[in-house]
């Protein structure tokens, strides 16, 4: 598999439609619809799992346009102030999207966000014992439900969602990783 050329198809505010042309391992020639984020810097993103010293996940049900549902999933930005490091982003989301603020990040994984469709990727973090220093500072495009998940009691709350209510799979990933990790 190698790709040959990359040609920009349409160019948008924040993302662009790249057709990307690649040849597979016999050789013949297929073209493949990407897209790439235009306002993010280093890998794209970061994803911020938190808990609380009464050792409750925070979590976001957040509503996502593309799909015209809410989502539940843990607060998460993108990497697009430029200078920032990937810890700072991802202090600085936590802070914005649901008022708790974390002294100390442990980097978990970076991975594909959706590797069929973007390049984007996202560098997910831990925080321990967060601390509530007030109220969210969302932008008004974002509609955004702070939950506080005894850890206990998580897997009951993800699998008895509300029925308006879609799961980022990729929280059932993450818990995965720091329970093996010994993380919670």
């Amino acid at each position: 598999m190698k790709i040959v050329k990359k040609e920009l198809m349409y160019e948008g505010n924040y993302l662009n439609i790249v057709d990307t042309y690649f040849q597979d391992k016999g050789g013949r020639n297929y073209v493949w619809e990407t897209v790439q984020r235009k306002n993010t810097y280093k890998k794209g993103a970061v994803v911020i799992v938190a808990l609380t010293e009464e050792n409750e996940l925070i979590l976001e049900r957040n509503w996502r346009a593309p799909i015209g549902s809410f989502v539940i999933q843990f607060p998460a930005g993108l990497t697009d102030k430029k200078g920032e490091s990937e810890k700072e982003a991802a202090k600085r989301e936590l802070l914005e999207e649901t008022g708790f603020k974390a002294k100390k990040l442990i980097p978990i994984i970076s991975t594909p966000l959706c590797p069929a469709l973007a390049t984007t990727e996202a560098t997910y973090f831990f925080a321990q014992k967060v601390e509530f220093t007030g109220k969210q500072n969302t932008e008004d495009i974002e509609k955004i439900e702070v939950l506080k998940i005894p850890r206990e009691k998580i897997y009951d709350f993800i699998f008895n969602l509300p029925k308006d209510t879609q799961l980022d799979l990729r929280v059932l990933g993450i818990l995965w990783i720091l329970e093996r990790k010994k993380l919670i």
